[in-house]
């Protein structure tokens, strides 16, 4: 399969997150990290906002990093020439396809937004811009009408179309059934475009690309609008695995997961895929026999793929080997018949406290039962 297109929007739908606000410095340190992790192209924000959300483009931009840079539109002259002004090169104009969002927000028919579309595309075409176009809340669009308009962006004259799953109705199901349709019908690129409110954004994204999505969005944590879209993080790995990229800094994504976070005010799950603090923690004693002796046993990828790193758990489901694996890590020469005593102990104290235990509380309960037993 050719490398598929792979966009970060953090900048613009993760900043659309109710409560974010990324400084200027914030959206240039973010920028230059996805670009150092290979991303295709970056979507950064929306220019005819002004202010310090133009300032911070306008910043991006001139770094002339190795990512395509992309600014958001709304359906509007007056947009693309906003993102003209601050030297884009590239751009993407949102715009509604369902009945929903076409009769009941905009009060316009289906011949407006074909008309509006031509309009739009054929003026920014004129001005030597790279063209995205949307098809927003593609998930709830009759899908007669959705092949019918994508053959008219084709026509436009459009570099490529965004299928916007914009209220995250679609499953794998219908995304893969969804994308085989409209591919059939577009000689541009594709894109899927997953927001999260079933959960299914990363799942409907991987089958958007079975589908036929030659292009992919996400966002760092999957930030967004309500729930947010796909996490980065997520798409990277399964592509990665599933369809063999090799041209990412895969290494580099806990690392700017952790800095998303601290910018949004926005905790990473310990249990998140990928980049949550838990993802290669042990605990369970069959689980950290088998990891010590061989790591993918229990490990889907290294810790290192991702920058993470491996944790062994002393809690109450711990074993043998865990308590060994703490004094040989802590360099304490022990002897095995304390061990477990040592072991039902640590399990009682994890109880009572209702936490998993320290290092220095399990060496603590070692030099405890051998002082006992040195005494006895």
């Amino acid at each position: 399969m050719e490398e598929l297109w792979l966009e970060d929007s953090t900048l613009r739908e993760g900043e659309q997150s109710p409560g974010i606000s990324f400084s200027i410095e914030e959206k240039v340190n973010i920028a230059k990290q996805l670009d150092a992790i290979g991303v295709t192209a970056i979507e950064v924000g929306t220019p005819i906002m002004g202010g310090m959300e133009k300032e911070a483009i306008k910043k991006i931009i001139d770094l002339n990093l190795n990512s395509r840079i992309i600014c958001w539109n709304r359906g509007k002259k007056e947009d693309i020439d906003s993102s003209i002004s601050v030297g884009a090169t590239s751009i993407h104009i949102g715009l509604p396809t369902s009945d929903n969002h076409l009769k009941e927000k905009f009060k316009k028919d289906r011949k407006w937004l074909i008309d509006t579309m031509k309009e739009l595309v054929q003026y920014a075409k004129s001005k030597n811009l790279w063209v995205s176009v949307s098809a927003e809340d593609c998930g709830r669009t009759d899908i007669d009408f959705l092949k019918e308009y994508i053959i008219e962006v084709n026509k436009a004259g459009a570099d490529r179309i965004r299928c916007s799953d914009t209220v995250g109705v679609l499953d794998p199901f219908s995304s893969y059934n969804l994308f085989k349709e409209v591919t059939s019908v577009s000689d541009i690129p594709i894109m899927a475009h997953m927001h999260n409110d079933f959960g299914l954004a990363t799942a409907n994204t991987l089958a958007a690309i079975n589908g036929g999505a030659k292009h992919v969005h996400f966002t760092v944590n999957g930030l967004g609008e309500r729930s947010g879209i796909a996490p980065m993080d997520e798409i990277i790995l399964n592509v990665l695995y599933k369809f063999k990229l090799n041209s990412l800094k895969t290494s580099k994504l806990k690392e700017l997961a952790e800095y998303v976070a601290f910018c949004s005010k926005r905790k990473i799950p310990e249990n998140k895929p990928v980049t949550g603090d838990m993802m290669f923690a042990h605990e369970s004693g069959i689980h950290v026999d088998g990891v010590l002796k061989i790591s993918d046993a229990f490990e889907p990828y290294p810790p290192e793929l991702v920058g993470g790193e491996r944790k062994i758990i002393i809690g109450k489901h711990s074993g043998s080997n865990a308590i060994k694996y703490v004094l040989e890590k802590n360099s304490i020469s022990y002897s095995n018949n304390l061990i477990s005593e040592v072991l039902a102990e640590v399990r009682t104290l994890a109880i009572t406290y209702k936490r998993n235990l320290t290092e220095n509380e399990v060496i603590d309960t070692y030099y405890k039962f051998s002082k006992e037993h040195n005494n006895g």
